[in-house]
């Protein structure tokens, strides 16, 4: 059943990971769409806090750092620190709370969030990643961990915020984003996300350097090459030395900085990451190789080329199989093809 007192105020826990706050920007945009009303505040892990404020739906990012607490527990800082979220969060009065995480850690902010307990939302105990994470609301959504994040999402905040789901997704590919669109004068380069938190995930750094030379002789004009550590900077660096003068590594940058590139993307390319959800989110044409795909662990964040068209998904065909360079620059083609017909300089073998 529906809610059906008005809604105007929501505060929104989703707290981390980057893919998991991307895919939530997406259903973020939904419902500012269907309730142009709704004013979101958004409880987040400190280093993602440049992500919910992407949003023209969200007024308030109130940052949490439960990560660092962990591990500083009992120091006086720590405890302060608390207390100033608690203050912080308790600020307003919502007429709706909306769990996206469905964690024990994201119900204990679900519970201190000041609302009705009627007006608690989240997923119920057959769904919520930790099931005891449901005692913390009253209004439980069934939405099976098998589909998609965003599916799971949309389906979450439009019985959360009582408006009937369409069949697609809307404001997707052009999302509501405080940041501008591409930048005429960047408009062919093309962004190379080869980082990512698992090493199953990555794919070879000469696969990179050959595929970028091959983008370059099919009209891209430089390759840009973003990196979050010591590791993936080193494996950037030997990238693009491969590539030639028209390949970049980008000096380290905020989340802010990476999401303005991602969008002015003529497109971009990459491993199973927070930047390639965000790249599907924005709009931009995408390739994502999921070189993990075949761990069922990884299932759940493949993308959906059903109702993302500005998408490729390729994977290896079996357990233990590669994904070729001749396979992505295929995939390029025929994504490039689609998405502009009159292109007659395709990547050559």
């Amino acid at each position: 059943m529906h809610p059906v007192q008005p809604v105007h105020r929501v505060l929104l826990i989703k707290t981390s990971s980057m893919g998991d706050i991307v895919h939530t920007l997406s259903a973020v945009q939904e419902a500012a769409a269907r309730c142009p009303q709704v004013r979101f505040d958004w409880v987040c892990e400190e280093a993602f806090i440049d992500l919910p404020a992407l949003s023209t739906a969200v007024d308030r990012v109130i940052p949490v750092a439960i990560r660092r607490w962990r591990s500083t527990l009992l120091q006086t800082q720590t405890r302060h620190e608390i207390a100033a979220f608690i203050r912080e969060l308790r600020a307003v009065r919502y007429d709706r709370v909306i769990d996206a995480q469905g964690l024990i850690k994201t119900a204990w902010i679900t519970r201190l969030a000041k609302t009705e307990p009627a007006a608690r939302w989240g997923y119920d105990w057959s769904t919520a990643r930790e099931r005891w994470a449901a005692w913390a609301t009253s209004g439980h959504v069934r939405a099976p961990q098998q589909w998609h994040a965003i599916e799971r999402l949309r389906i979450l905040f439009s019985q959360a915020l009582g408006y009937p789901l369409r069949g697609e997704i809307v404001c997707l590919n052009r999302p509501p984003m405080r940041s501008g669109g591409p930048d005429p004068d960047r408009s062919r380069r093309v962004m190379f996300c080869h980082g990512t938190s698992r090493r199953e995930k990555s794919w070879p750094a000469a696969d990179w350097s050959a595929l970028g030379i091959r983008l370059l002789d099919a009209g891209a004009s430089e390759i840009l090459i973003p990196w979050g550590s010591p590791e993936e900077h080193a494996r950037a660096q030997r990238i693009a030395e491969a590539i030639g003068d028209h390949a970049q590594v980008m000096p380290a940058s905020t989340i802010a900085t990476l999401a303005k590139a991602v969008q002015e993307a003529w497109a971009v390319v990459g491993v199973d990451s927070g930047l390639m959800h965000l790249s599907v989110v924005l709009g931009r044409p995408t390739l994502a190789l999921m070189t993990g795909a075949h761990h069922r662990k990884f299932r759940a964040s493949r993308f959906a080329p059903s109702w993302a068209s500005h998408a490729r998904v390729i994977v290896p065909e079996s357990a233990g199989g590669i994904i070729t360079v001749d396979e992505v620059a295929q995939a390029w083609t025929d994504l490039q093809t689609s998405l502009h017909p009159d292109i007659t300089r395709l990547i050559t073998t």
